[in-house]
């Protein structure tokens, strides 16, 4: 019963989303460790548009864990590595409250076939984990995300490919299928909806995001 009503759950959330378009799907690793299998949806192109995909706006980001765990900490380092490749420091610190909300949410240890989502709607980009709306930013903020993800630098190289749609299609079919069997149980939902109600002091980026990014660029030199 528990299982037939975690696939109703992803069925509707599956209803709510059909009219975006998936563009493609990769894997965010880092020294061939893999954390999350990652999606990027865009809003529908008309068959006579001429625009390049690279050029459609971003609708929705998604990310599944297959990583048993990943801390709070973790998650946070894996973006400031990201962003040390591609951004300045003043990047990190325009978008802090942002960033402060988006690592807050994430008040206990993500773990595997988690669903963490960041979708446009409107002035604001809505973030969800597991179904349930946690924080809504800055609209701004996904195409940031999108654009770390795939700057012509990129992060993750093997990454950028599947968000572009640049994989082999053999190797995007099975990354496609990976992707769609992953589902939190009922169990996990409610326990990560739980985190709305805590009111645990929020882990400040602004303050130390100098200190953290400039030792992440290091890092990754």
């Amino acid at each position: 019963m528990r299982n037939l009503l975690t696939v109703v759950v992803a069925l509707i959330w599956s209803f709510q989303c059909q009219a975006d378009e998936l563009q493609g799907v990769g894997i965010f690793q880092t020294l061939n460790k893999p954390w999350f299998l990652t999606a990027l949806y865009t809003a529908p192109v008309g068959t006579e548009s001429h625009e390049s995909a690279s050029a459609v706006a971003p609708q929705r980001l998604e990310f599944k864990v297959v990583e048993e765990k990943i801390s709070a900490y973790r998650f946070r380092q894996l973006w400031q590595e990201a962003f040390a490749v591609v951004h300045s420091d003043d990047v990190w610190t325009t978008y802090a409250a942002d960033l402060n909300t988006f690592f807050a949410l994430v008040k206990g240890p993500l773990k595997a076939n988690d669903h963490l989502t960041i979708e446009h709607d409107g002035d604001a980009a809505v973030v969800t984990l597991n179904y349930r709306e946690h924080a809504r930013l800055s609209a701004s903020f996904l195409p940031l995300l999108v654009s770390t993800l795939t700057a012509r630098i990129a992060p993750i190289p093997e990454l950028k490919a599947g968000l572009m749609g640049e994989l082999p299609a053999s190797e995007a079919k099975s990354l496609l299928l990976k992707y769609d069997r992953g589902e939190p149980s009922l169990r996990r939902i409610a326990e990560t909806a739980r985190w709305l109600r805590r009111k645990d002091s929020a882990v400040s980026v602004q303050a130390s995001a100098a200190t953290d990014l400039q030792a992440a660029r290091v890092s990754s030199l």
